[in-house]
């Protein structure tokens, strides 16, 4: 068969892939949250090792075949046609029909290479596949979650990593000899090939590839993983180490019940033509890379170690890895939140939290954002006690200028500062309490830098009494929570937080940073250049979160282990 026969070949498996997203959704949350509607049950005999491995047998269906699909069938059994009214799962897990599992040869090593089918609610079909390396039944199986992108691993783009991300992978398992990559069919992050093509071309213009996806009328993350924990239940498979630098990855297998006992990197270094794109990805999407990378014309080297030293520590071969290289891997470290169990990531680093905290504590003006599926927003926050009128009067030049201030909950009590309303309705749930001005120190209106920053100063002083204040007022104190961030991933939590760790009163001062015409929300690139430009200190609540836990920080957080894996409330 000649390249060019195969290239048809694919191209038009491919082709029929993305029929099932010709047309942008009026939802966005539609296509976020698209399940699978599963196929009529079928297998095929297992064979004496797979039997072994799946600790289970199945009894032998056939049919007809179609698509890529069917080249890289054995015997070319299939299953029977999708049922689209059926919703039917197992165990609370998307069903699959197993279809076939042959041998794999290729430049990495030799493999296993099985295949599934399930059918979505469009009527459309989905085949994943799944590369096996070795015996993965048991616990720590390094996993990589791999979605289809034809335009690189085909085509040869250099646009983005993924088929640098998807050969590492290979590369990995045929080195270590245990391991998966589940291969789904989610090309352009789940909005279908043409469409893919469609947000390039967009990006030829200007836009980054988040802005591109919601120009088209889509989410910048479509992705779903109903079928993974039932392929990993497939294949016995009960933990896993997950080869990723996405948490929209983590966090979404996590709610799907999935075990993830590490997260390892998977690090391409930058090429001219998509240094941008992983920027975005870094700064927009939040995903886990170096610092180094997020740099313009950053020195491809330091991606390339820390991508070697993080496969030599998963091959157990640490004792070849330099102490510098382990040091890279900091980044890549994780840690439990032991109120609700979540995953968190080193995002800019602990460096980036002891330079914010050392900033607060010498009345320094800092920026904290928080994540891309929250607010996705940056804030400024200084301690109240030291607020100063220039300070204040800079808030309010690049803020929305309502100016808040994080409390903890004993001292509003103290002050007999109720919650604004009984009934919060913010989505955020944000806990306003009544808004204050101060009736000391010689202010007018209190709307002024200088009258906000009386207030701001009188709020923090735990001599201060409940008669020294007006209401309502300028000042909006907000109620934290009493865990702080480890609690609750707000700015709020964040600014008392700061103002805590910095060996000040618990109160921080902290309002919304607007983008330089003032008509929306400043986000992560923008913020990134406005901390350089003023030269503020910048950390992220996913640091902070970290730093805490690396640290053994937990107060506030009474009773660990009775709210042990309750959900927090993220607002």
């Amino acid at each position: 068969m000649t390249k060019a026969l195969v290239l048809t070949s694919l191209l038009s498996g491919l082709a029929l892939q993305g029929q099932s997203f010709t047309t942008p959704p009026s939802s966005l949350a539609a296509v976020a949250r698209r399940s699978y509607v599963p196929a009529a049950t079928m297998s095929l005999a297992p064979t004496p090792d797979e039997e072994s491995r799946r600790g289970r047998s199945t009894s032998q269906s056939g049919g007809g075949g179609s698509g890529w699909l069917k080249k890289a069938m054995v015997l070319g059994h299939m299953g029977s046609r999708v049922n689209e009214k059926s919703s039917e799962t197992r165990n609370g897990k998307a069903k699959l029909d197993f279809v076939g599992e042959c041998e794999l040869p290729t430049q990495f090593g030799d493999f296993k290479l099985r295949a599934y089918r399930t059918g979505a609610l469009d009527g459309s079909v989905h085949e994943p596949t799944v590369v096996i390396a070795g015996d993965v039944s048991g616990d720590d199986v390094v996993v990589r979650v791999h979605d289809q992108c034809m335009t690189s691993e085909v085509l040869g783009s250099t646009r983005c990593d993924c088929k640098e991300q998807l050969e590492d992978t290979m590369r990995l398992l045929g080195e270590t000899g245990r391991g998966i990559i589940i291969y789904l069919q989610q090309e352009g992050r789940g909005i279908g090939l043409a469409n893919k093509i469609a947000a390039y071309g967009l990006q030829d213009t200007g836009l980054d590839t988040v802005d591109a996806n919601l120009k088209l009328g889509f989410a910048d993350e479509s992705r779903t993983y109903d079928v993974v924990p039932t392929i990993l239940d497939d294949l016995g498979i009960k933990s896993i180490k997950l080869l990723t630098n996405n948490p929209f990855k983590v966090k979404s297998l996590e709610a799907l019940g999935v075990k993830i006992n590490d997260r390892m990197p998977i690090l391409v270094a930058p090429k001219p033509t998509n240094e941008g794109y992983l920027r975005t990805k870094a700064l927009r999407m939040s995903h886990m890379l170096p610092a180094d990378m997020l740099v313009a014309n950053a020195n491809p080297g330091a991606a390339s170690a820390e991508a070697a030293s993080a496969q030599a520590a998963a091959k157990g071969a640490s004792e070849h890895v330099s102490a510098a290289a382990v040091a890279e891997t900091e980044t890549t470290e994780t840690f439990t939140n032991p109120l609700n169990g979540r995953v968190h990531s080193w995002c800019m680093g602990r460096e980036s939290v002891e330079k914010t905290i050392a900033a607060i504590g010498k009345g320094e003006v800092v920026v904290v954002t928080d994540d891309e599926d929250r607010e996705n927003e940056g804030d400024l926050i200084m301690a109240a006690e030291l607020a100063t009128p220039e300070a204040i009067a800079f808030f309010i030049r690049y803020t929305s200028g309502v100016l808040c201030v994080g409390m903890n909950s004993d001292r509003l009590d103290e002050l007999e500062l109720p919650q604004m309303v009984s009934n919060n309705q913010d989505p955020k749930n944000t806990a306003f309490t009544l808004s204050v001005d101060a009736l000391v120190g010689g202010i007018s209106t209190g709307i002024s830098a200088t009258d906000r920053a009386t207030t701001l100063r009188l709020l923090a002083d735990k001599a201060s009494s409940a008669d020294m204040f007006c209401r309502p007022g300028h000042i909006f104190p907000l109620r934290a929570k009493a865990g702080g961030t480890i609690e609750r991933g707000g700015h709020t939590e964040a600014s008392v937080d700061l103002c805590r760790m910095a060996g000040l009163a618990g109160a921080g001062v902290l309002c919304e940073i607007v983008t330089a015409d003032s008509m929306g929300m400043a986000r992560m690139p923008e913020l990134l250049k406005f901390a350089e430009e003023h030269k503020l200190a910048f950390t992220t609540i996913e640091d902070m979160i970290c730093y805490r836990i690396d640290t053994g920080d937990f107060e506030g957080a009474a009773d660990l282990e009775a709210k042990r894996g309750e959900s927090a409330v993220v607002a």
